[in-house]
């Protein structure tokens, strides 16, 4: 196999790749990207780590003989990132040298044949969506923060999915928190007639999908579902992932229903007196666990308190208060990473009592986007 491709073309579909490299497997083989090369000066990339992968097509300025080899990914990557912006000549001769070079400069590494890459998943569907880059990117953003990493109910780490005619919802739960947004927004049909998914991608995958969903501002990119994976095509790169075959919760029904206690605040405000109270909350003492940080709702004021053997913070603020005074307590990071993808200038807070979870929404009803934040109360009783 021997082509020559220009730098940019070759960095611009391997850097998204890269993330769905395998490091940490006993098959060498999905530590390499597979490369092939095709009529019309085509050549092909793809990784695949088992769960999820990206497979992306470049044009080649030659192709001088065909082939289809792996090469180590990050050595690939990292010879590729130093090399000058010009045409890149990559070689595999028989014996599985290869070789990599650019003007007077070259790099020698071994290749694998091509045969070995394991098979991937098919990547064709008749039941698909398209949708905006831009805002599919943005939906996973509001919830990524609750997709819990380790759960024995599997469906928690990852997002949930529900696709129907112009309208999207995202929905994510860790245990401690729940995040869920909403959208209409122009999706069209892509094979059916009708549009009605719900289906549960892993929260590994998602920010990997989110990365190449950056570029491209208001692109559309097209989205299909098949048995036990989903796929994404933007342009000439499509990405892949396995699904998560499971039930999601009844999230519905844990909303809290009944909360009486009403609090509208400055966002910006909030957040910066969270991260300040942060500072204590997340000091680890030895012998004990992190510091919580304490609400208190007096009047038409918000304090915010935290305390560890090493110090105190203390703030005060200025809010729109309905209900009774009430103190409750929290985990600072789990309000910090909700409040901080919220939207609006200010935000509305409910509550029931200290033992109950909160709410986070926002003070005015949109009628294209909504979201939506629960969060758990910690038992302040557990600290003096």
């Amino acid at each position: 196999m021997k082509f020559t491709v220009l730098k940019s073309n070759l960095m611009n579909k391997l850097t998204p790749a890269m993330g769905t490299v395998s490091n940490k497997n006993t098959i060498t083989s999905i530590e390499g990207v597979l490369i092939e090369t095709f009529e019309n000066n085509t050549i092909r990339i793809s990784t695949y780590d088992m769960n999820k992968g990206v497979r992306a097509t470049i044009e080649a300025v030659s192709i001088e003989r065909d082939g289809k080899y792996i090469i180590n990914a990050q050595r690939l990557y990292q010879t590729i990132r130093v090399l000058p912006e010009d045409e890149i000549t990559i070689e595999v001769n028989e014996k599985l040298n290869c070789t990599i070079s650019c003007g007077k400069a070259s790099f020698s590494m071994y290749a694998m044949k091509g045969e070995d890459f394991p098979n991937l998943p098919d990547l064709v569907s008749d039941k698909g969506f398209e949708i905006s880059s831009e805002k599919l990117r943005m939906m996973i953003g509001k919830v990524s923060h609750s997709i819990a990493e380790l759960d024995n109910r599997p469906m928690l780490c990852g997002a949930f999915f529900r696709i129907r005619e112009d309208f999207i919802e995202v929905v994510s739960c860790d245990s401690y928190t729940l995040s869920r947004c909403s959208m209409n927004c122009d999706i069209s049909s892509i094979g059916v007639s009708e549009i009605d998914y719900s289906f549960i991608i892993p929260g590994h995958a998602l920010g990997e999908l989110s990365k190449n969903l950056a570029d491209g501002n208001d692109e559309k990119v097209n989205f299909f579902i098949s048995r036990k994976h989903a796929i994404v095509k933007k342009g000439d790169l499509t990405f892949f992932t396995r699904t998560i075959d499971s039930e999601y919760i009844n999230y519905e029904r844990i909303i809290p229903k009944e909360n009486d206690i009403f609090v509208t605040v400055d966002k910006e405000r909030l957040l910066d007196s969270l991260e300040r109270a942060n500072i204590i909350a997340e000091e680890k003492i030895k012998g004990s666990g992190r510091s919580y940080v304490k609400l208190t709702l007096e009047d038409q004021n918000l304090i915010i308190t935290s305390s560890s053997v090493n110090g105190k913070v203390f703030d005060e603020m200025d809010c729109v208060h309905e209900g009774n005074d009430i103190e409750i307590g929290f985990n600072c990071r789990y309000l910090i990473n909700s409040i901080k993808v919220a939207e609006g200038e200010n935000i509305k807070i409910t509550l029931k009592s200290a033992n109950m979870a909160i709410t986070i929404e926002p003070t005015e009803i949109d009628e294209e986007f909504n979201y939506f934040y629960m969060i758990l109360p910690v038992r302040m009783n557990e600290q003096g």
